[in-house]
C-alpha cells in the first residue's frame, strides 16, 4: 500500500463539478476496458445531467468524498432505508487505489447510517477487482442479478451484503 495523504468529508455543494470530473475519469478508466467505448461513452454522457446521472444526493442520501493534494480521489454514495444501508456510487481513481482511500470511504459511508444495519450493494461481474475488495471487507455474494447500467443496457452483476458492524470492524483492522 502506497502512502497517500487524503481526507474524507461529506460533499459540499462546491464539490459538484469536481465529483462530475472524478466520475468521468473513473468511469472512463474502468468501463472502457470492461464494457467497451460505446457503452462507456453512453454512461459518461449521462454525467452532464443536473443530477450527475442520478448520483447526486437527495434528502436521505449521503455522499463522502476523498480529497488529496491533487483534488478528489474518490467518492461513496449511500442511503439507509428500513434497516439496510445501500451503497452505490463508490469509486476511487485507479492511481489512488490500494492506498486506503476505499477502506476509509467505506467505513464513513457505512458508519453514517449506524452499525446495526445490514449493508447491500451491486457490483458488475466484470468488475473483478471491486468484487475482491468488497469480499475482503466482509461482503458476501447473495444473488446473481441483471443491473441496468444505462437505459436499455442490462449487465450481469452480483448483489453483495454484509453486516455494518462487521464491515466497520474489518476496516478498522487494516
Amino acid at each position: 500500500m502506497t502512502k497517500t495523504t487524503f481526507s474524507i468529508a461529506e460533499i459540499h455543494p462546491a464539490d459538484r463539478e469536481d465529483v462530475r470530473r472524478l466520475l468521468e475519469k473513473s468511469w472512463t478508466e474502468t468501463y472502457v476496458s470492461e464494457l467497451g467505448s460505446e457503452i462507456a461513452g453512453r454512461l459518461v454522457a449521462q454525467l452532464a445531467q443536473d443530477d450527475i446521472a442520478g448520483l447526486m444526493p437527495r434528502t436521505d442520501e449521503t455522499v463522502f468524498v476523498a480529497r488529496g493534494k491533487r483534488g478528489l480521489q474518490g467518492c461513496a454514495i449511500s442511503a439507509a432505508r428500513h434497516g439496510i444501508t445501500y451503497l452505490w456510487g463508490f469509486y476511487v481513481l485507479k492511481e489512488f487505489q490500494r492506498c486506503g482511500i476505499g477502506s476509509e470511504l467505506l467505513k464513513r459511508a457505512v458508519s453514517a447510517h449506524g452499525s446495526a444495519n445490514s449493508v447491500e450493494l451491486v457490483v458488475l461481474k466484470s468488475s473483478v477487482a471491486a468484487s475482491r475488495f468488497y469480499s475482503s471487507m466482509g461482503f458476501q455474494m447473495t444473488a446473481d442479478v441483471q443491473f441496468e447500467i444505462a437505459p436499455g443496457i442490462n449487465l450481469p452483476a452480483e448483489k453483495m451484503a454484509g453486516s455494518a458492524s462487521e464491515i466497520i470492524e474489518q476496516v478498522c483492522l487494516l
